[in-house]
């Protein structure tokens, strides 16, 4: 009977325990695989449950607060529950919806070359294109008294339309762009800020007239000043001078406001080589028409549009194109818009809206007028 051979035994069990622990290890590197691959999709689980109950919780916010919008305690007001930077979000948003609007209304109107009316080509001042609301020449509306307050005001801003703010301390540099530039003064009246501001720039391809014409006509203001709701001729004073009413879209959480001013357009003698300037003066005034409303927060505002028609005379005596035109713009404006607005929002919102105002009014005039004829 042959012994046991202890060596190949060895050698068979040590191979079997290779292979078994080989196998076990292979095992163990699925399984651990398969749990790496289960703790991933459990973190990515938590993560979307995580993301889903925070946007459960904004949802439940946001109700919450349109829920008290109709209250006075999230509208704009001296006890208002919503903080600055609250209010200037909303604000914001609500100008940003405005602004798509207004691309696609100024886009129609542009590429259209009409107005709605179609007698707003060319230029009249005449009475057959104000009818609607307009009473008779008379002071019914006491409205005598303006007229010398009208003269003034014209005179003013004329006479100050194109002076230099640059240098002086208490007039800041907002902005500076191209041939634009935009200055504010800081002022507050009984705790509301009614910063004075001053813009001057240069369009390319219009004339003082044209410019201040589409500024001045009602019957077009809806055409580019999306932020307003309702445009109402009150009363014709004269050709080029008119009482107007305006009513301004509301933009939660302020509210809402109207406006009630003289508007007049003139062509003025600079007396100087640079010939006439064309001057649009906006005011406010008071009506017994439209007398203040709890519906609505009055804005006192003193506008004044000054331009002047810059020519390149054109080489052998060729006819003046648009190609040699441009228009010297000052714009002068001090608004009072009464009611709560914090300062802080006012003032952010303006650095940002009149600089888009100049550039957004400037494109459509040029817009309108490139293929028509020059009116200086």
């Amino acid at each position: 009977m042959n012994g046991l051979d202890f060596k190949g035994e060895a050698i068979t069990f040590k191979a079997t325990t290779a292979g078994i622990i080989a196998t076990l290890s292979y095992c163990i590197d699925l399984m651990r695989q398969r749990e790496d691959t289960w703790h991933r999709r459990m973190e990515k689980e938590q993560e979307r449950r995580r993301r889903a109950e925070d946007a459960y919780k904004r949802c439940m916010e946001e109700l919450k607060k349109k829920a008290a919008i109709g209250g006075p305690d999230y509208q704009e007001g001296p006890h208002s529950a919503i903080n600055e930077e609250e209010f200037y979000d909303a604000v914001e948003s609500a100008l940003d919806r405005n602004d798509k609007l207004e691309e696609m209304v100024l886009g129609h109107y542009v590429t259209s070359g009409r107005s709605k009316k179609s007698n707003l080509w060319p230029f009249h001042h005449k009475s057959n294109q104000i009818t609607d609301s307009v009473s008779a020449m008379t002071d019914a509306g006491g409205l005598v008294p303006y007229l010398a307050e009208l003269e003034r005001k014209v005179s003013e801003h004329h006479r100050l339309a194109f002076q230099s703010k640059d240098g002086e301390s208490d007039w800041q540099l907002l902005l500076e762009e191209g041939e634009m530039k935009v200055y504010r003064r800081e002022v507050e009246e009984d705790g509301i800020v009614v910063d004075p501001l001053k813009a001057q720039n240069v369009v390319k391809g219009v004339t003082a007239h044209e410019i201040c014409h589409y500024f001045w006509d009602v019957d077009i203001r809806m055409e580019w000043e999306t932020t307003v709701e309702i445009v109402k001729l009150v009363e014709k004073i004269s050709d080029d001078t008119v009482v107007v009413y305006q009513t301004h879209k509301r933009m939660w959480p302020t509210m809402q406001r109207d406006s009630l001013f003289v508007s007049s357009i003139r062509q003025v003698d600079t007396g100087d080589d640079e010939g006439p300037s064309w001057v649009v003066c906006n005011f406010s005034v008071d009506h017994p028409s439209l007398p203040v409303s709890n519906k609505c927060v009055r804005v006192k505002l003193n506008i004044g549009l000054v331009c002047q028609t810059l020519v390149t005379p054109p080489a052998d005596g060729q006819p003046i194109t648009r190609d040699d035109l441009s228009c010297k713009i000052a714009y002068a404006a001090y608004v009072n818009p009464g009611g709560w607005v914090p300062a802080s929002v006012l003032r952010t919102l303006a650095k940002r809206e009149y600089p888009r105002f100049l550039r957004k009014f400037s494109a459509y005039v040029q817009g309108k007028t490139k293929d028509k004829p020059i009116m200086f």
